[in-house]
């Protein structure tokens, strides 16, 4: 019902829309491939504006990949590319003038939930000379990309959840941030001298043993950001895929890195100390960021990453929310490495637990320069459940437990700030 109610509200407006060009044209819904025909109308229309930015979001309720095979496929046939060959070498000259105006225009494309190949993604990539930023997500048909050569312009590109994709080919560009999940997938990085921010999501066996051993020291020794979104302790207290895992694994130096964000689900009251290591390898690092949310449930600990459960299965699974485990133990410690430049640390989902008093004391013990602690007990936008106010009663009770564990323990010349 409310997909035809969407449909009809889109198609009426722009009907009413006489503007000749547009700087951006959005659509943000659950739709897929039932809605073909009218998503298709609404590209043509995008298309004649020559808009700039084009965002086809299309996730299932804004989060979720749609099932497989009802995805929205795009209309290849509607933009001509049928008649021209998909190699790397620019083809915009020999495109009608519509097209040629469009694809020269468009500056932002991003797709989720949307059906295209390697060799359309390729096409837009060196066909369209302002495109720098670049977003694939949930696209269940692409397999192989290659983004070679320096006359791309691209600076931005994201491929996420991608479940068909086995190579990802980066050669020779300028690119500057790249995030991306790599399971099976092999990831190529070589001559990217510009390339100094990485956002990795997956599981710990994957971005450590398949994708971090696929990149050169040399790329890893110019990263500045490094940002990891791993489920990485949800595997129960014996696994040794959980945090336990990363502790243990021997971490390239990261010798320019500036900041480092770890994105992870808390499991009752397991210590984050292993993350340490990813903290300790990076002696320039100025800001350290962890986002903790909800736990899933219903895994047992002998659960494997890959075992093959589907995608679409484990993000149904991680909504499931189990409540959140105060313990009484002791805190840890973990041995002193002091931290010469580390001046931020930033944790959002504080809940009060001994494991975040206890990273909160490894910095007061080893971060010489610390100058402020920003505690939220909210995740990130991107991990709230959806509707909890800040004045919740649960938000309430960790902030609370978050000034009796800080306050007392923070020095006054460092500034500590709890939301």
């Amino acid at each position: 019902m409310y997909m035809k109610k969407y449909i009809r509200w889109v198609s009426r407006t722009l009907k009413m829309c006489k503007v000749e060009r547009l700087d951006q044209f959005r659509i943000s819904f659950d739709l897929n491939k039932f809605a073909q025909h009218k998503i298709d109308r609404w590209l043509e229309f995008a298309v004649a504006r020559q808009v700039q930015r084009l965002e086809l979001d299309l996730l299932d309720g804004g989060d979720l990949p749609q099932y497989i095979g009802s995805c929205y496929n795009f209309p290849v046939q509607h933009f001509g590319l049928n008649d021209y060959d998909y190699s790397a070498q620019p083809r915009l000259n020999k495109l009608p003038p519509l097209l040629h105006n469009f694809f020269k225009s468009l500056k932002v494309l991003l797709f989720k939930s949307v059906n295209l190949t390697g060799e359309v993604v390729e096409f837009f990539i060196y066909n369209c000379p302002s495109l720098e930023e670049l977003t694939v997500h949930a696209s269940e048909t692409l397999v192989n990309l290659q983004v070679v050569g320096p006359s791309v312009k691209l600076k931005y590109l994201s491929i996420w959840y991608c479940i068909a994709l086995k190579s990802l080919k980066i050669c020779d560009t300028n690119l500057v941030t790249l995030s991306t999940t790599l399971s099976a997938a092999r990831l190529l990085l070589v001559n990217v001298p510009m390339l100094i921010e990485l956002h990795a999501l997956g599981f710990p066996t994957n971005i450590l043993d398949a994708m971090l051993p696929c990149i050169s020291s040399c790329v890893l020794s110019q990263l500045e950001v490094l940002k990891i979104n791993s489920d990485i302790t949800i595997f129960g207290k014996h696994s040794e895929y959980g945090l336990v895992y990363l502790g243990k694994y021997k971490i390239p130096q990261l010798t320019m890195l500036k900041k480092f964000v770890l994105v992870l689900e808390a499991w009752e009251d397991r210590t984050f100390l292993d993350c340490t290591k990813v903290i300790e390898a990076a002696p320039q690092l100025t800001e350290f960021e962890l986002n903790l949310f909800g736990m899933l449930a219903g895994f047992p600990p002998e659960w494997n990453p890959d075992s093959g459960i589907s995608f679409v299965l484990l993000l149904l699974l991680s909504l499931i929310w189990i409540k959140p485990k105060r313990s009484k133990r002791e805190c840890r410690k973990v041995a002193s490495c002091p931290l010469h430049h580390l001046k931020v640390l930033k944790l959002y989902g504080y809940y009060g637990r001994t494991s975040e008093l206890e990273l909160v004391r490894y910095f007061l013990e080893n971060a010489i320069v610390l100058e402020k602690i920003l505690v939220d007990p909210l995740p990130l936008d991107n991990f709230r459940i959806e509707g909890e106010p800040r004045e919740s009663k649960p938000v309430r009770i960790a902030r609370k437990y978050a000034k009796l564990q800080l306050e007392r323990e923070v020095p006054s010349h460092i500034e500590l700030v709890i939301l």
